[in-house]
């Protein structure tokens, strides 16, 4: 990865150490932001492994996850831990992370890193040598009360028990309690899967794909791999000769394709990582009936294809451990460390994949959010990266006994997809592909990880959704019980009905999370900035209602660095989001740019209103000296949005809302946006002297089919000013709702449906109207 990608992942870990205070942190370490070796060496761009735990973070896993910035190629650590009553103990590491090999009691903590370097003097003919070392500054941390703890056994204890686990080791040892859940439970999708493979039984295997686009090759690979897999769990399910023999052919047919050749690693990694998973799960179950030939072709084939994936994320340096944010190689790495499991004695190579992926894929779950369960890289890869990884989580937990479950973001991940992608939600929020409902995936994915990860919140969220393809193996492999449809299932008790994920910078609000007709506003200043699958949408909404989409993140996910990709669906102007001088906007992360970074500064939840303030001024790239948005929420259907905005220069500024048809002009400064019986009436109350205007144009048209008109609307000020505030209401329903706006001493107070609200920056109030 270039050193200005790195540099830019840097500022990440940088900006998470930050935003972690705003969640967690005491009073006492609001100004705990100092300097040192861990944040100077992010900020250079050496390194982008996050500062974990945060200082003066309340963390709900124990131990928890200790990490630091990379300081360089031979850097050796050493690590010390504080235990409450003062003891110290200490470790030496050649890594940038550590695994504690303890569960630590409730308490408070200290830990720091010293970098150890060795450097050769002249002199006494070279015979001296000097210890030099860079000490960081000392973290402070919590053990909750009611942290779950987490070991992780020595990786040559793994080896031990991988080595030793019957096969196939990913079945659960249970084998009857299994294979009755599979024909009771889940025989809907197992008669549909045993009728896919009857049905494919006569078809040639496929050859090696040829096609130069890479989602159609994608495609190929997928689709052989596919019925790969689904003939060798028929077998494994159902016994039958004519099943294996099918398995048999296919994976023979995958063995033989060249691994340097057109499904090489190097042309497509997502591809080979695919083939070499496939051909991993196959010899697994059918390893009783594999005679030493067939042994023998199928993992010739995955010592080629699994070693050229150990050297890239891996080699002699793990790139993972340095680049956490590198989203390919982390999702590998958890496809390597369950491959080495199931290969574990059988190809020698297994033990140091094991040994050096295996821990460290433990370690990074997720490089894209903290404990509290976020996922800033976009909702729709929240769902397809956490759901692709259930079967590998399931190999995992079967045969090493490594319970990924109980890890704090895993856990907590039904936190993120409750709150963001809620049941009877029309789409996403944020992110590459957040426009797409995804309901398939979201069913299937949601109720494969309910029952991997069980909890109250989780168990109601699956039972809501419907839609799943049932004769997936995230379903069919599934621990059991699996969630199922019910109506009857309720939130549970004390549910709040908005939440914010400190870690990544988004919150969602709900007028009633159980609701699926609820009234649904989320709002994103995130520390990920434009990185990767994320936009320049710091400081922007999207409202849902009713289950339809009215102020609407705007644009198709149409490939990944396409045109319109580019120039226009990772651009401020394409949100619900402030630009100016006719679409300037926020910094769109390129290689040698800027993140374009925002943080949440405030967020109150209470009964009948919730507050959220996000500061965006550093993603505006130095254009603007101020950019903050204060959205508040009066329950249920009122949205007050108020943005203060500076810059050294005068500017247009153009306060823009999308929608999926045209919005209809009711004055000059109010318009109604409709999507089927949902409606959500934009006023704006004060401020700039402002004009309405709209298109259904993009910068750069999407490609691709099914892709309807969209409509860009934006309150533009008449007149260029160098600053600038809005005042505006938007109400869900359009209710015809008395409404009045007055300056104040500080800002502005705003009269609406009974509420009183002071709009100040800084100070932001809400009480009932005298």
């Amino acid at each position: 990865m270039p050193l200005a990608i790195r540099s830019a992942i840097a500022a990440i870990g940088v900006v998470l150490y930050c935003v972690s205070d705003v969640r967690a942190h005491p009073a006492a370490c609001a100004d705990d932001a100092a300097r040192d070796w861990m944040v100077e060496t992010t900020a250079s761009g050496t390194s982008s492994a996050p500062i974990r735990p945060a200082d003066c973070a309340t963390v709900e896993q124990t131990p928890p996850d200790f990490s630091w910035p990379d300081h360089g190629q031979g850097a050796r650590y050493e690590f010390s831990l504080t235990f409450p009553q003062g003891t110290t103990r200490r470790r030496i590491t050649e890594r940038n992370w550590i695994a504690w090999d303890e569960a630590l009691p409730a308490g408070s903590y200290q830990w720091s890193v010293r970098v150890l370097t060795r450097t050769d003097e002249e002199g006494d003919n070279g015979r001296g040598s000097a210890r030099q070392s860079v000490q960081s500054r000392v973290r402070r941390f919590e053990v909750s009360a009611t942290a779950t703890p987490f070991l992780v056994p020595e990786w040559t204890e793994l080896f031990a028990r991988a080595r030793a686990a019957a096969r196939p080791r990913s079945i659960p040892s249970d084998r009857n309690t299994f294979f009755t859940a599979l024909r009771t439970e889940r025989r809907d999708g197992l008669a549909r899967l045993l009728a896919d493979v009857k049905s494919a039984l006569p078809k040639p295997v496929s050859p090696p794909p040829t096609s130069p686009a890479k989602g159609h090759y994608h495609a190929e690979v997928h689709a052989e791999c596919a019925r790969t897999l689904n003939a060798a769990f028929a077998w494994i399910a159902a016994g039958q000769e004519e099943q294996l023999v099918d398995a048999l052919r296919r994976a023979r047919n995958l063995a033989s394709w060249d691994p340097r050749g057109s499904t090489a690693y190097a042309n497509g990694d997502e591809a080979a990582r695919e083939i070499a998973w496939t051909l991993t799960l196959v010899y697994d179950w059918l390893s009783p009936r594999l005679d030493t030939a067939r042994r023998s072709e199928l993992l010739a084939a995955l010592r080629i294809r699994v070693g050229d994936i150990y050297d890239d994320i891996i080699g002699r340096r793990a790139r993972v451990a340095v680049n956490p944010f590198d989203s390919h190689g982390n999702h590998t790495l958890t496809y390597l460390a369950a491959i080495s499991v199931l290969l574990a004695g059988d190809l020698a190579e297994a033990q140091s994949w094991l040994r050096d992926a295996l821990p460290l894929a433990i370690h990074w779950t997720s490089p894209w959010g903290g404990e509290d369960g976020g996922f800033a890289n976009g909702t729709a890869y929240a769902q397809w990266d956490t759901g692709d990884k259930l079967v590998a989580w399931y190999v995992l937990r079967r045969a090493v006994g490594v319970d990924m479950a109980r890890k704090a973001w895993v856990r907590n991940y039904a936190r993120f997809l409750a709150y963001f992608v809620p049941p009877g939600a029309p789409a996403g929020a944020f992110g590459d592909g957040a426009e797409q409902a995804l309901t398939e995936a979201r069913a299937r994915f949601g109720k494969g990880y309910a029952s991997f990860a069980p909890s109250p919140l989780a168990g109601w969220y699956a039972a809501q959704l419907e839609g799943e393809d049932p004769a997936r193996l995230e379903l069919l492999l599934a621990p059991s019980p699996e969630p199922r449809r019910s109506a009857h299932v309720d939130v549970p008790a004390n549910t709040p009905d908005a939440a914010l994920f400190a870690s990544i910078g988004w919150v969602a609000i709900h007028s009633r999370l159980a609701d699926p007709a609820r009234v649904s506003v989320y709002f994103k200043s995130s520390p990920y900035g434009s990185f990767n699958h994320s936009h320049a949408d710091q400081n922007s909404f999207v409202i849902d209602a009713g289950g339809q989409r009215l102020a609407i993140d705007s644009g198709y996910y149409d490939g990944y660095d396409t045109p319109h990709w580019r120039h226009w669906y990772k651009q401020t102007r394409a949100h619900n989001a402030i630009t100016f001088d006719g679409g300037n906007g926020q910094v769109v992360f390129e290689e040698g740019g800027q993140l374009g970074r925002g943080a949440i500064t405030r967020f109150e939840h209470r009964t009948g209103y919730d507050i959220v303030t996000g500061d965006a001024t550093p993603a505006y790239g130095g254009a603007l000296t101020r950019a903050e948005r204060t959205l508040v929420y009066l329950r249920p259907n009122l949205v007050l949005v108020y943005d203060v905005l500076a810059s050294p220069q005068a500017h247009r500024w153009e306060w823009n809302v999308h929608a999926a048809h045209r919005m209809e002009s009711m004055g000059e400064r109010r318009v109604r946006i409709r999507n089927g019986e949902a409606a959500l009436c934009v006023e704006m109350l004060e401020g700039q002297a402002t004009e309405f205007t709209q298109t259904e144009r993009f910068t750069a048209a999407p490609q691709g089919d099914n892709l309807p008109a969209q409509w860009h609307g934006a309150f533009v000020s008449r007149n260029p000013e160098a600053t600038a505030e809005f005042v505006a209401l938007l109400r869900v329903g359009c209710t015809n709702t008395p409404v009045s706006a007055r300056r104040a001493d500080c800002g502005w107070t705003v009269q609406a449906d009974g509420w009183q609200v002071q709009l100040c920056s800084g100070r932001v109030a809400v009480a009932p109207k005298p």
